[in-house]
């Protein structure tokens, strides 16, 4: 069986179990969004390309831009507090500077997957800020993305082997 068959096969059987893993987790108050949070960081995997480079890239961008949007909260509060600005208004500001710097770390190879940073901002403010949720839900679905790309290539060679 070729390669993109294979890694179709596991990446659905993957897919499912994620789904049925999460849905029950994500009855708990809080955790509704690990489901989409992984199925995200799961996509991000393969679109930073996938194989160790490709998890330890897509994680690190995906947590990074989780701290930056924490970053970017907190400069919106205090923007808010000493200059009059309705939180509305602060936020809208800080959204400028702090979109920017998940661009800009684009030029470093850990954080050069720029879309990456931009799901790890924008999820983290989905989750209302919940570090566990977002944390978690990243590492998960990185995992899984991972692990349906191995075993797309052992089912790949499985059924590619020819018999003697």
């Amino acid at each position: 069986m070729n390669g993109l068959t294979a890694t179709g096969i596991t990446v659905g059987v993957c897919a499912g179990l994620w789904q049925m893993v999460s849905s029950q987790v994500g009855l708990a108050p809080g955790w509704e969004l690990l489901g989409t949070i992984g199925f995200v960081a799961f996509c991000s995997f393969y679109a930073a390309g996938g194989g160790k480079a490709g998890f330890v890239k897509s994680l690190f961008v995906n947590y990074s831009g989780a701290v930056w949007a924490f970053l970017a909260a907190a400069a919106s509060g205090w923007l808010a507090a000493v200059s009059g600005l309705s939180p509305f208004w602060a936020g809208v500001v800080m959204t400028v500077p702090f979109s920017a710097v998940v661009v800009w770390q684009g030029r470093f190879w850990l954080t050069s997957f720029i879309p990456g940073g931009f799901l790890g901002m924008t999820l983290f403010f989905a989750t209302g800020m919940n570090w566990w949720v977002t944390l978690l839900g990243f590492f998960a679905g990185n995992c899984v993305g991972i692990i349906s790309e191995y075993t797309g290539r052992k089912l790949s060679e499985a059924t590619s082997k020819e018999v003697a």
